[in-house]
Order: structure tokens, then C-alpha cells, then sequence
């Protein structure tokens, strides 16, 4: 077996370069101008720092440890946890390290997401058989990212002592298209969005979606507003022109107006344009309603005069497939196809992003 030279400055910067990574990679999938190729290529980067601290042995995980402690932010706790899976050390010590900030959790949700399956299976069952609340929500979030089916369990998770697993489990059954759990999500029903998304998902209406969304205040608003047009669109102007007609829900409501695909608000949404508040979210709507990358369209800021001439402008623009529209794609499929698991949009391509 070969000796690795091992330079700790190397190493450390594979563990800030990872954390970082892992950071931007989360940003992109709520934006419009990353697509497969950008999260490839980033991910091929992830992927390379990861296998430096890996190879670092001791040193990397140490190093990676470092900075959970010190910073302690969802790219270093990403980062720790990988590697720590990888190695198959300090598992207890990460789990600890993560689970105690909405930061860590993110941090472990996303190494979840990026192990094998092959590497956390026999963990995942003991997370899910456990005493430990975070730790049987953890095991849910690595079933949900693997769309892994946990059959009769799920049931059970539904009616756990824990709100947080009693969500993500929701949250799982949404995923799976588990249609037969749609009585106890009548039982759920309330502040939580995931058995609002569930309830709509298996056909018990979009309504309770509609007015989760027009709230405003919660972190879900988006996903609920997206969710109900997709399943309820003929209920989408009267309850978008609702909420834009409040300053608290405007941006909101603004910004989704193309998730329906009605090419017909184009015009209006240019003329949004000249209102300096409603600038972003109408150029939000616009970029969901046409596969344009925004990166290519600065001219868009300057206020087009008719949306016609502005997508003359770029008739021979490349078609982009943001993140953002596979997502949105995704979720139709679902609201389509009921009782199927959806698709996991997050998923880095299959092939070399470097050309």
C-alpha cells in the first residue's frame, strides 16, 4: 500500500472548498441560472475535495472536525460527515456535531443525499428502530433523499411523539406517492405544510395549500404557493390577484405568476417592470415562464417595452433547463402521476459535466 504525503494547508483547503461547494450547490436549486452542467461540474469538484480529505486519512476527518467546531455551518458539517461516512469513523461524534443547530441538520441532510446507499443502510435502520428522536428523523431524511419505501413503518412515524418526525415523514409519504396514508394526513392537517402537500398530491384538494401560502410568514410559502397552482390551476388568478392585491404576499404571488405556464401575463409582467418593487419577482415570473438563461439577459433589467420584442431579442438564445424549471417539472409529474415516487431533481447528471 502506497504512503500518502499528507500537507495539512492542502487539506484544508479541500475541507473549505467542500463546505463552500456544498453551500453554492444549495443556493442554485432555488434560483434559475444553474443547470445539470453547472451542478455537474460543481459536483465533480465536491466530489474531488472530498476524496482529498478521504485519502488524508486521520488528518482529513480531524481537519474536517475542526471546522464543524468552529464553524459550524451546513457546509462544514456537510463536509465532516462525508467524510466521516466515507471513513466509517467518528460517526457518533458527527451525528452529535449536527444535530444540535438547523444549520448541522441541513449539513447532514445533505451527506445523507450524497453517500451511497451501500455505505449508511445498516446505520439508517438503527437511526429509524431508535429512542432518539434525531436520530429516527435522520433516518427518514436518508430514506426521503434515496426515495426508499419503508413500508408499514411509515405509519407509525406519522403518529411519532416527535413534530419533526411526524413532518418528514409526511414529507416521505409525499415523495413516495403513498396515497394509502392519506387518512392520517387528514389527522396532520394544520400549521405543517408537508400533509398539506400530501393531501393535495393524492387528490383531496388544494385549497388548505392556497391559504398556507397566502399567510406569507412561513419558510414553506413558496413551495406551497408553487404547489397549489400546479394542482389547482383554476383557482390560480383569483387567488394570485388576492394575494397581489396585499403588500404582504405581493413579491410572493408576483414572483410565481408564471409557474402556471399562461403566456398571456408576459405583457403584464413586462410592465411590472417599471415598478421598482416588482422588478425581481416579475423577472422571476418571466424566466419560469420561458427557457431563457438569465445570465445571457441583463438587458431584461433595463425595462423591455413589450415582451415581444424582448424575447426577439433572444429568439436565438440556447433553450436552459435551470434547476429551478426540472424541479417545477418534477412536481407536475407528481400531481400527474399520484401514487409514483418522484423523480429526485437534485441529482447530479449521469455523465462527465467537463467537456
Amino acid at each position: 500500500m502506497k504512503t500518502l504525503a499528507i500537507i495539512p494547508m492542502l487539506v484544508r483547503q479541500h475541507a473549505e472548498d467542500a463546505a463552500f461547494l456544498f453551500v453554492q450547490r444549495g443556493r442554485a436549486f432555488h434560483g434559475q441560472s444553474w443547470d445539470e452542467t453547472q451542478l455537474g461540474r460543481t459536483d465533480q469538484r465536491i466530489a474531488g475535495n472530498i476524496a482529498g480529505l478521504v485519502a488524508a486519512g486521520k488528518t482529513g476527518l480531524e481537519i474536517a472536525a475542526e471546522y464543524a467546531e468552529t464553524v459550524g455551518g451546513a457546509g462544514e458539517i456537510f463536509t465532516l460527515a462525508v467524510t466521516a461516512f466515507a471513513q466509517g469513523q467518528a460517526v457518533e461524534f458527527t451525528l452529535a456535531a449536527g444535530l444540535g443547530s438547523p444549520a448541522g441538520r441541513k449539513g447532514l441532510s445533505g451527506a445523507l443525499a450524497w453517500t451511497e446507499p451501500r455505505l449508511i443502510g445498516p446505520q439508517v435502520k438503527r437511526w429509524l428502530e431508535s429512542g432518539e428522536e434525531g436520530l429516527r428523523f435522520l433516518g427518514l431524511v436518508a430514506l426521503s433523499h434515496h426515495r426508499s419505501d419503508p413500508g408499514a413503518m411509515l405509519a407509525g412515524f406519522l403518529t411519532d411523539t416527535s413534530p419533526e418526525v411526524r413532518s418528514r415523514a409526511a414529507r416521505l409519504a409525499f415523495e413516495l406517492g403513498r396515497a394509502d396514508l392519506a387518512g392520517q394526513m387528514l389527522e396532520l392537517a394544520g400549521p405543517e405544510v408537508w400533509p398539506l402537500l400530501a393531501l393535495a398530491r393524492f387528490g383531496k384538494g388544494a385549497q388548505p395549500l392556497y391559504d398556507h401560502a397566502a399567510m406569507g410568514e412561513s419558510p414553506e410559502a413558496e413551495l406551497a404557493l408553487e404547489a397549489a397552482l400546479i394542482a389547482a390551476p383554476d383557482q390560480a388568478r383569483e387567488r394570485l390577484g388576492a394575494m397581489l392585491r396585499l403588500p404582504a404576499t405581493r413579491a410572493l404571488a408576483l414572483s410565481r405568476t408564471g409557474v402556471t405556464g399562461d403566456l398571456s401575463v408576459a405583457g403584464w409582467l413586462c410592465q411590472q417592470l417599471d415598478q421598482e418593487a416588482d422588478i425581481e419577482a416579475a423577472q422571476f415570473a418571466l424566466f419560469d415562464l420561458y427557457p431563457l438563461d438569465p445570465d445571457l439577459c441583463s438587458d431584461l433589467a433595463q425595462r423591455p417595452l413589450t415582451a415581444e420584442a424582448w424575447l426577439k431579442a433572444h429568439v436565438n438564445d440556447p433553450p436552459h433547463l435551470s434547476l429551478r424549471r426540472k424541479r417545477l417539472d418534477v412536481l407536475r409529474l407528481g400531481f400527474r402521476d399520484r401514487a409514483a415516487p418522484l423523480p429526485d431533481w437534485r441529482r447530479t447528471r449521469a455523465y462527465p459535466a467537463w467537456s
